[in-house]
């Protein structure tokens, strides 16, 4: 009796693949969503790292080739070609960089107090360059808390 109520109520075997594979994509699904999330989230710290690290390389590339390469033809400060080079190269390898020559490219004195620059002296006086890059993360949870603007500033004593 028993051998018959198991072979009349046993689940052919085509019905036990299906659930197997119903099974399957169940957990598949419950585990993939965390999973991206997580993905995400990593990809989106290492953009953040490469924004920050970029920004603040690009200020201090752009104040080595600024006190090198002081003055234009004009006799301004961050005007030469150069100078002009780096930043469009430092624009191009950090997203969303800006700086604008005029503001951000200044001759300052020990004091951080900005000098004219026809008095702007080597040896005594310094390049300060400031510069900038938004960052908004990508990952649903992370982007809730908003987006952040990197700025980094460097300071170098003109030779």
């Amino acid at each position: 009796m028993r051998n018959l109520v198991r072979t009349l109520f046993r689940p052919s075997p085509a019905f036990v693949e299906r659930a197997k594979r119903g099974q399957a994509l169940v957990e598949f699904s419950l585990a993939i969503i965390p999973f991206l999330v997580l993905l995400m989230g990593v990809i989106d710290l290492g953009r953040g790292i490469y924004t920050m690290n970029g920004t603040s390389e690009a200020a201090r590339e752009i104040t080595r080739v600024t006190i090198v390469h002081l003055k234009d033809g004009s006799g301004n400060i961050g005007f030469s070609t150069e100078t002009t080079d780096t930043i469009a190269t430092q624009v191009g390898l950090v997203p969303g960089l800006t700086i604008n020559a005029t503001t951000d490219i200044a001759c300052v004195d020990e004091y951080d107090a900005v000098v004219a620059d026809k008095d702007c002296r080597p040896g005594s006086d310094f390049i300060r360059v400031h510069v900038s890059a938004p960052f908004a993360p990508i990952t649903p949870i992370v982007s809730m808390f908003g987006s952040h603007t990197f700025e980094s500033t460097s300071r170098m004593q003109i030779p």
